[in-house]
């Protein structure tokens, strides 16, 4: 068993196809996906937005709204939504607008109400949600102006020791920010998860070249170990564990790779990382050496098959994503069934669930299909007689 170990080991580490596929391939589309993903956060942040405001008549003598004004603005704050700027009239703020210098201007009209304008080329360039943001706090503050200005009018005796306009003022309405992941939610962590279960599916093919040298039609070498006083399933581990080890290395790389050039979130338990690593390369291996007792099996065919099983985990986009999510809420156990939807639900339990219940469930599944893979594998062996050599 160590023997063919060793071999195996030393036969797939001289072997290009392992090093492309297991670790050149998911490094190289890490590059592109940090490429792709850069400057995707801060595209949908609300801070950065550029507001004008018309400092006239009207604007001073709204109740309130400068305050606002100055709280949204106030680069030390963590309401900080804008950056302002003020101007002397419409004409300029307008003209300021127009020429890109800020994202949208606010006037005051005549009976105090404040009104924003925004220009289509801020919204096509940036999105609407710093507008809307903006929109929300102008709502808020009318809203709060009403409410001030209607207990004034009913119960003018509330206003008369501050304690209804403290209520008004000092945030008595709050809002807080709840977590349902463990982690907070990354929206590129799952394209990187799929290209790992892809990488470990590539990588298949390591365990069948392992598993093929081992066969009587391989050659000489495949001959005379079929006829020596070894038991076929002792080389069939040994090679199988060395190809696991070739495998589970190239991944382990690639996995830190992305943690440390991409930024890549795998959560706070590296044993379980690891652990999905192990589990993930020992199936493929398993599904390789399956593959490699079968006489016409190719390994152009390991690929297709590996391109369309990652279609079902969300690796090429978000049609992609939606397909998987419509397979998985409307027939789950054929998504359960794709191994490489385990081995990216593996990192998913570990970055968002609190209890390792999902975790286990789904490494517990790939171990599952990795016997049944071994199983098989051994029965062919088995069923090549002498009579082939």
């Amino acid at each position: 068993m160590l023997a063919s170990l060793r071999s195996s080991v030393l036969s797939l580490v001289r072997d290009k196809a392992l090093l492309v596929w297991a670790l050149a391939f998911p490094t190289i589309m890490t590059l592109i996906f940090i490429g792709m993903f850069s400057g995707i956060g801060d595209a949908y942040s609300a801070v950065g937005s550029t507001l004008g405001v018309v400092r006239d008549a009207n604007y001073d003598a709204a109740v309130g709204l400068d305050e606002t004004i100055q709280a949204i603005s106030d680069p030390e704050s963590s309401d900080h939504v804008c950056d302002v700027t003020y101007y002397d009239d419409a004409a300029d703020a307008r003209a300021a607008a127009s020429m890109g210098d800020v994202d949208a201007y606010l006037t005051v009209s005549g009976d105090g109400t404040p009104q924003l304008h925004v220009t289509q080329a801020s919204v096509a360039e940036g999105g609407s949600l710093p507008t809307s943001v903006l929109s929300e706090v102008l709502d808020t503050h009318l809203h709060t102006r009403s409410a001030v200005e209607r207990v004034a009018a009913t119960r003018p005796e509330l206003l008369a020791n501050g304690r209804a306009i403290k209520a008004f003022t000092s945030g008595a309405v709050k809002t807080v920010r709840l977590s349902a992941t463990k982690n907070p939610p990354s929206p590129d962590a799952r394209y990187y998860y799929a290209l790992l279960a892809m990488a470990a599916g590539m990588g298949a093919t390591a365990g069948m070249e392992s598993a093929r040298r081992l066969l009587p039609t391989a050659g000489p070498l495949g001959a005379r170990q079929t006829l020596a006083a070894v038991p076929r399933w002792r080389m069939l581990v040994g090679a199988l564990l060395g190809a696991w080890l070739c495998e589970f290395a190239c991944l382990l790389v690639a996995a830190l790779f992305m943690w440390g050039a991409a930024g890549v979130p795998f959560g706070d338990n590296a044993p379980g990382v690891v652990g999905a690593i192990a589990a993930s390369s020992f199936m493929a291996c398993a599904a390789g050496a399956l593959c490699g007792t079968v006489p016409r099996m190719e390994a152009g065919m390991i690929s297709g098959i590996t391109c369309l099983l990652s279609l079902f985990t969300g690796l090429y986009g978000t049609a992609s994503q939606q397909l998987a999510d419509s397979i998985e809420a409307a027939m789950p156990v054929l998504a359960h069934a794709n191994p490489l939807w385990q081995t990216t639900n593996c990192f998913y339990a570990l970055l968002y669930y609190d209890t390792p219940d999902a975790f286990l469930a789904s490494c517990a599944a790939l171990l599952t299909m990795a016997v049944a893979f071994l199983v098989l594998a051994s029965l062919r062996m088995r069923r090549t007689s002498y009579d082939h050599l």
